[in-house]
């Protein structure tokens, strides 16, 4: 088929010989003209939030396949209410439909989920989407917040910006709202930094005074474990010694904490009728209760003259 536009018509026995439908000049207009958001005034088709679940469509015109929309006032567009445990993504389209001879602006509700999505713009053969923007419908929310609106306007896979008949293109109200989005961003960001530096510290001073409080408890006592000696009162400040000779011959040493008396430890030595010396050494902990090491040690003299000790 060939066609040619536009020729005026001439009348054939009363008929015009011309005629032209809408599709035939939306198919010529779309040869020069992309699909988009008018780009002048950069606030064209712009979605706003303020602080409530109502956001705000500014004046604009949009482009889409041939066929044009123009919104004269600011539009408000309710949000649905949000769910209560997920997060949810809607979207605002201007929508093409040649079905139905419209075109206008749409509300598309998206799926709470984990990870929400938009819904997916719609192109058919009958359906053409210019997607404006995605609102993040936060779980519990009562607000949509500037942040929550990204702005689709820019984005040629979803929306774009008319080019062809456009001069200039005014981006100043563009690159405000992405300049204010940025500078909230840096805020939230610097503001959640300080917040975990002052929890990490917080938490590390914790840690730190509570292994310090713990090291200073046990340290006295990792070295008497590791190297008690009964003899050496030296280790042993603040401590008394008493030795006591049984009347059965053995002997019974014990070392006590002058201030309380609790016990630090006892050595008792026993001379076996075999002639060997057996001598038991307990150590405690603080409460003078608690055995925290006990060595017990046989010493044999052998007939040979040389000496067995063992230890158990």
């Amino acid at each position: 088929m060939e066609k040619s536009f536009p020729f005026n018509a001439v009348e054939v026995d009363g008929v015009p010989d011309r005629m032209y439908n809408a599709e035939d000049f939306a198919r010529y207009f779309a040869q020069f003209i992309s699909n988009g958001v008018y780009p002048n005034p950069s606030s064209g088709l712009q979605v706003q939030a303020d602080g409530s679940m109502v956001v705000t469509v500014q004046p604009g015109s949009a482009y889409a396949t041939g066929y044009g929309y123009v919104l004269t006032d600011p539009m408000q567009v309710s949000i649905n209410t949000p769910d209560a445990a997920h997060n949810r993504k809607d979207s605002i389209v201007v929508r093409l439909d040649l079905t139905d001879r419209s075109m206008k602006l749409l509300y598309r509700p998206g799926t709470p989920a984990t990870n929400p999505q938009a819904p997916a713009v719609v192109r058919t053969a009958d359906i053409f989407d210019l997607q404006l923007a995605v609102v993040t419908v936060r779980s519990n929310t009562t607000s949509i917040l500037p942040a929550d609106v990204l702005d689709t306007r820019m984005n040629g896979n979803v929306c774009g910006i008319v080019s062809a008949v456009v001069d200039s293109v005014d981006t100043t109200t563009l690159f405000n709202q992405y300049e204010n989005y940025l500078n909230q961003k840096m805020a939230e960001w610097d503001a959640t930094k300080q917040q975990q530096e002052s929890d990490w510290q917080e938490m590390f001073d914790s840690n730190l005074t509570e292994i310090t409080a713990w090291y200073n408890s046990v340290k006295t006592d990792i070295t008497l474990l590791q190297s008690f000696s009964f003899d050496n009162l030296a280790e042993l400040k603040g401590c008394s010694k008493s030795t006591v000779f049984n009347p059965n011959g053995s002997i019974s040493e014990n070392i006590v904490k002058t201030v309380g008396g609790a016990k630090v430890a006892d050595r008792v030595t026993v001379f076996n009728q075999d002639g060997s010396i057996t001598v038991t050494t307990t150590a405690y902990e603080d409460d003078g209760q608690t055995v925290m090491k006990e060595a017990t040690v046989t010493t044999e003299f052998n007939p040979d003259g040389s000496i067995s000790e063992v230890v158990v």
